[in-house]
């Protein structure tokens, strides 16, 4: 076993060389080299050893979990440019085009990243041990992918209903007043708690929309699949009417 600048070279039983990988590109990477290779000749189920079968498993579940990052927090300031509660490109009062744009931002990554992944996939001749590296892959996005968005919508749930509580937050607000060290008694704690208590009401539907986000991601990646397995079945038919 030695390491590459890719990822993990292991042995598979047949002392075949197979490469573990380590990130999306490079898992995208072998799967495109199966891919040649099977359509040329079938490979052996030792081309795909466990541990490279489940690192792919691995790199999909950490491409998922990390994914919507961007989005979980973009998703609630989103929302707050849409009721005026910060400024998009200095205006309180975002113009169409201003709240189309913050919209975009806040979707883009993941759509184009479940993009990426559906438009790599889908070009992928999924012979045996391709079909094993892709549903594996798409197993690990997708599982990724819903363990993060059940963490998103509990946490914006728990913030709501705990974290920005009135009284908490007026607690918190009487606290600091009561800091004699910061010179914090020409803020205008009224509006403060006004704004915090407006922020709240947007957590519970922001869930939501990261909700419906991720799952649109993962009926692309799950599109993929089905688009790849009939295209290779289309060849596959092709083929043997021209032997």
């Amino acid at each position: 076993m030695s390491n590459n600048d890719q990822g993990l070279l292991i042995l598979s039983d047949d002392n075949s060389k197979t490469t573990k990988p380590k990130s999306l590109i490079h898992a995208i990477s072998e799967i495109e080299q199966y891919s040649v290779a099977e359509i040329n000749s079938e490979l052996p189920e030792g081309a795909l050893p466990l541990a490279a079968s489940l690192s792919f498993f691995e790199v999909g579940l950490k491409a998922g979990l990390l994914s919507g990052v961007i989005t979980g927090v973009m998703t609630p300031l989103m929302m707050a440019a849409s009721e005026n509660l910060i400024t998009v490109f200095g205006a309180f009062e975002p113009s169409l085009f201003n709240r189309l744009f913050s919209i975009a931002l806040t979707i883009t990554f993941p759509i184009s990243y479940a993009l990426f992944i559906f438009m790599s996939l889908t070009k992928s001749y999924a012979g045996n041990i391709t079909r094993r590296a892709i549903n594996n892959l798409v197993g690990g996005v997708s599982s990724g992918t819903i363990v993060k968005t059940i963490i998103v919508v509990l946490l914006f749930h728990f913030m709501c209903f705990h974290t920005f509580d009135s009284d908490a937050i007026v607690d918190k607000l009487n606290w600091f007043h009561d800091l004699s060290f910061i010179p914090n008694h020409n803020l205008d704690y009224e509006a403060i708690f006004e704004w915090i208590m407006a922020f709240k009401v947007l957590l519970i539907p922001s869930a939501y929309f990261v909700a419906f986000i991720n799952t649109i991601f993962v009926l692309i990646v799950v599109l993929a699949v089905i688009i790849g397995r009939h295209r290779t079945k289309t060849k596959i038919e092709f083929l043997k009417e021209w032997e």
